[in-house]
């Protein structure tokens, strides 16, 4: 009886950890100023890529993919006609080789983003 409870115990914690892992980000409300010592981390793939200014976090998905998101030398951020803006519609990224629209931006915690980073860098 008491493994039983040890059992269920140790699954329903196990499924909390989970949960808040798996934590879906929130779309963004309206646009913000990034400030010029913003971190992009490119998340492993062609159709998104993470965010961090200060203590906001960002995961930025592409409308389809950018074949010029992991290798591009240089990355900058544009919307409303301003660098370094990012909106929740009519952001496009611009790399060296490429233009990319923006499908929708979502702001994510710290602890989202610390996850999403470390899973991208292996």
């Amino acid at each position: 009886m008491n493994i039983l409870r040890l059992c269920m115990t140790a699954a329903l914690s196990a499924s909390a950890f989970a949960a808040s892992a798996a934590e879906p980000g929130v779309p963004l409300a309206g646009c913000t100023d990034l400030a010029a010592g913003h971190e992009v981390v490119r998340a492993g793939g062609a159709q998104s890529f993470l965010v961090r200014d200060g203590d906001a976090h960002y995961k930025v998905s592409l409308r389809g993919e950018c074949g010029s998101l992991q290798t591009a030398s240089r990355l900058t951020i544009v919307s409303e006609g301003t660098e370094g803006r990012l909106c929740p519609a009519g952001t496009r990224i611009r790399t060296d080789r490429a233009t990319c629209d923006v499908a929708k931006v979502e702001t994510l915690s710290a602890d989202a983003f610390a996850s999403a980073k470390r899973r991208a860098r292996r």
